[in-house]
């Protein structure tokens, strides 16, 4: 099946004037779905009419789309369109009046029309649109670009770190970018660093421990107890926590082993898989620990794992032992 074009070029054709009789708008990036309805409001005038897939026939859809309204040519936005009946087969529209628009808004992660309807549709000159999550380096260009359009300069170091720490949900960062440019209006520099990120931005614990693991790599058991305090404070999962450690202890190990066996940072970046931010990271982290240290970390993790699992430990209690543990690798061992 063929790819959908992106959603932030065709809404800026759509505000160019370049306006499809008809799209066909999928994907979970909810952000799109209502980016879309807006251009098309100041496009159309606010002659948009919302539909909601699930209560709207074809019949009454047909005789909207086909006809032009006595006011002129209207958009009209069919909501959760994939929840109208026999949405995969024939629509029976053979028509779009000239000038209007419909947009058949499907927030679901793949294509949902079957190939008769894509067919059918295809005929009156639909485009289909990807509503998609972005990578984290096209999220890290939207980020950019939307401190640039609101005249502000940030960091590369800034706009990786807003994404690491929010996800790469175009609504939610919108949403704190905004944050950060109202906060900047009261600064005395324009320029977004990763400290005005680290205060303005809200972390969401089941998406995000990064403070927290940085923590316990940096071996800082201070500021590990405060962070872990603060994610179970709000709901974080210790055995979800204590699985981000033992995935990052691993990547330490990788990093400081391809040090040893490849020659330049920016092709051991690339041998270990992970995003060029994360992997600098590890990078500058593993300096930290030696191999045995490494090994034992990893061990112990694992024996703590398998302590919560078996019941003969609560995971808060295990995940605090692991904390200690790591960050006071040097003092006496005991088991679980």
């Amino acid at each position: 099946m063929r790819k959908g074009k992106n959603a932030a070029s065709v809404i800026k054709e759509i505000q160019a004037g370049d306006v499809a009789p008809v799209y066909l708008l999928y994907g979970e990036e909810r952000y799109w779905h209502d980016a879309f309805g807006e251009a098309l409001s100041v496009r159309f005038q606010g002659m948009v009419e919302i539909l909601p897939g699930d209560e709207t026939g074809w019949e009454d859809l047909r005789a909207m789309v086909c006809q032009l309204s006595f006011f002129g040519p209207r958009a009209h936005i069919l909501k959760d369109a994939h929840l109208m009946p026999d949405f995969k087969g024939d629509p029976g529209i053979r028509s779009v009046a000239p000038g209007n628009c419909l947009v058949l808004s499907c927030p679901v992660k793949a294509n949902p029309l079957g190939a008769k309807a894509l067919s059918a549709w295809g005929k009156l000159g639909m485009q289909t649109v990807e509503a998609t999550v972005p990578s984290f380096s096209e999220a890290v260009k939207w980020v950019r670009d939307r401190f640039s359009d609101a005249g502000l300069k940030a960091s590369g170091e800034a706009c990786e770190n807003l994404v690491s720490i929010t996800g790469r949900s175009i609504q939610r960062l919108s949403c704190e970018t905004e944050k950060i440019r109202l906060y900047m209006a009261t600064a005395s520099s324009g320029r977004v660093t990763s400290r005005i990120v680290s205060q303005c931005v809200s972390e969401d614990p089941e998406k995000t421990a990064f403070g927290f693991v940085d923590a316990v790599a940096a071996k800082n058991g201070r500021e590990a107890l405060s962070e872990m305090a603060q994610l179970e404070g709000r709901g974080a999962n210790p055995i979800m926590l204590l699985a981000l450690l033992a995935s990052h202890f691993v990547l330490l190990w990788r990093a400081k082993e391809r040090m040893r066996n490849e020659n330049t940072q920016g092709a051991i970046e690339k041998t270990l898989g992970v995003h060029v931010y994360s992997a600098r990271k590890a990078l500058k982290q593993s300096k930290l620990w030696t191999f045995q240290e490494l090994e034992d970390a990893v061990s112990t993790l694992c024996r703590v794992d398998e302590s919560i699992k078996t019941g003969r430990t609560d995971p808060s209690s295990g995940l605090r032992f692991a904390v200690l543990s790591l960050c006071y690798m040097r003092a006496a061992k005991r088991d679980l």
